[in-house]
C-alpha cells in the first residue's frame, strides 16, 4: 500500500502540465487576435507559445527521469564489479515511482551484496578447511610412510624395532581415524537441518560421562553436582559425543591431578550443563576462535598431545543442532568454564 505522501503518476502530472501549458499558450494567443489582430504578432505569439510548452515540458521530463540516468550509470558500474554502488535518487524521488524503483533496486543491490559476502566467506572457510585438513592428515601420513619405507629398506634390524614401528602405524592410523570420523561428524551436521529427536534422560548420561571419565584419569578429581529427572528433547548419541568432547577437551589441556567440575541443573525452562576445570585457561587472543575448525591455540604443541581442534566445533555443532548454545568462560591462569545451554523438557 502506497503512503499517502506518493504523488501522481508521472504520465497524469506530465498531461496536466502539458494541458495547462497549452492553454496558457492558447489564451495568450487569443488575447493578442482580441488586442492587436496583426497576423504577424498572432503568429509570433502562437509560436513563442508552442516553444515555451517543448522547453517545459521537455525540462520537466528531464528532471523526472534523471534518476533513470543514475540508475542506468549505476548499473554499468555494478557490471563492471563495483558491487558497493548505490543509485542517488532525486530529493523528492521516494514519491514517484521512479523514486520508488531506485529504492527498490537499491534494496536489491543490498540483498545482492549480501548474498555475495556470505558466499565469499563460505568459500573462504571451505577452503581453509580443505587445508587445515590436509595439514592435519599430513603429519601422521608421513610417519606411516617413513615406517614403510624403513621396514622395506631393512632399516629396522630385529624383532623389537619392527613391532615398535607397527606400533606408531598403529597409532597414527587410529588418530586418522579419530580425525576422519571427527571431520564427517561436522559435514552430516552441517547438512542435518531437522533431526530426529526423541526424550532423552541427560541427568543418566552425564552421570555416564563422569564415571566414563574417572575410569579414563582416576587421578583427576572430578566433582560433579548433577540434578536428577533432567530430560531433553534430543539425540542421545550425540549428546553423549557433546560430553565426550568436553572431558576430553580437559583432558587434553589439563595436567591429571587438575580438578574438574560437571554441573547440570534447570534454570528455568533452560537445562544448564557446565563443565569446569582449573588448568592454566584460554590466551585471550584465541578466545574468539575457539570454535573454529582445526582451531588451536597454541601451535607449538604437537597434534598428539594438542588435538586437532575439532571438539569445541562439534560441542558447538551439536548444541546448534539441539535448539541451544554453548557459552565460554577463561581467562588465563584460571581455568576454563563451558556453558552447554538447552531447551528443558518436563520430564
Amino acid at each position: 500500500m502506497l503512503s499517502r505522501t506518493t504523488r501522481r503518476p508521472l504520465r497524469t502530472r506530465l498531461s496536466v502540465l502539458v494541458t495547462a501549458l497549452c492553454a496558457c499558450a492558447m489564451a495568450a494567443t487569443a488575447l493578442t487576435w482580441i488586442l492587436s489582430g496583426d497576423p504577424a504578432v498572432i503568429v509570433i505569439v502562437e509560436l513563442a507559445g508552442l516553444a515555451g510548452v517543448a522547453l517545459v515540458s521537455t525540462a520537466v521530463v528531464r528532471r523526472e527521469l534523471r534518476p533513470l540516468e543514475q540508475a542506468a550509470d549505476t548499473a554499468d558500474a555494478i557490471a563492471t564489479g563495483d558491487f558497493g554502488r548505490r543509485i542517488v535518487a532525486a530529493d523528492d524521488a521516494p514519491t514517484t515511482e521512479v523514486g520508488r524503483l531506485t529504492d527498490a533496486l537499491n534494496r536489491m543491490l543490498g540483498h545482492i551484496q549480501a548474498s555475495l559476502a556470505a558466499r565469499e566467506q563460505s568459500e573462504d572457510r571451505m577452503r581453509q578447511f580443505v587445508a587445515d585438513a590436509s595439514h592435519e592428515l599430513r603429519t601422521p601420513l608421513q610417519s606411516l610412510r617413513g615406517y614403510a619405507e624403513l621396514y622395506q629398506q631393512g632399516a629396522l634390524p630385529d624383532t623389537t624395532a619392527v613391532d615398535d614401528a607397527v606400533a606408531r602405524m598403529l597409532s597414527e592410523i587410529h588418530r586418522m581415524t579419530r580425525l576422519v570420523e571427527s571431520m564427517l561428524m561436522l559435514a552430516r551436521f552441517d547438512e542435518q537441518d531437522d533431526a530426529e529427536l526423541e526424550q532423552v534422560d541427560l541427568s543418566r548420561v552425564v552421570a555416564d560421562s563422569c564415571r566414563d571419565a574417572t575410569a579414563v584419569e582416576p587421578a583427576r578429581p572430578l566433582h560433579s553436582r548433577i540434578e536428577p529427572g533432567v530430560t531433553v528433547l534430543g539425540d542421545e548419541a550425540q549428546l553423549r559425543g557433546l560430553l565426550g568432547n568436553l572431558l576430553g577437551n580437559v583432558r587434553m589441556h589439563s595436567g591429571p591431578g587438575t580438578p574438574c567440575h560437571v554441573d547440570l541443573v534447570r534454570a528455568g525452562s533452560d537445562v544448564l550443563l557446565r563443565v569446569e576445570d582449573e588448568g592454566p585457561g584460554i590466551p585471550e587472543h584465541a578466545v574468539p576462535h575457539v570454535f573454529d575448525r582445526f582451531y588451536r591455540a597454541d601451535r607449538g604443541r604437537s597434534r598428539a598431545s594438542g588435538g586437532s581442534g575439532l571438539g569445541l566445533s562439534i560441542v558447538a555443532a551439536i548444541a546448534e543442532l539441539h535448539g541451544g548454545r554453548v557459552r565460554l568462560d577463561t581467562a588465563p591462569g584460571r581455568g576454563t568454564r563451558v556453558e552447554v545451554v538447552l531447551p528443558g523438557r518436563a520430564a
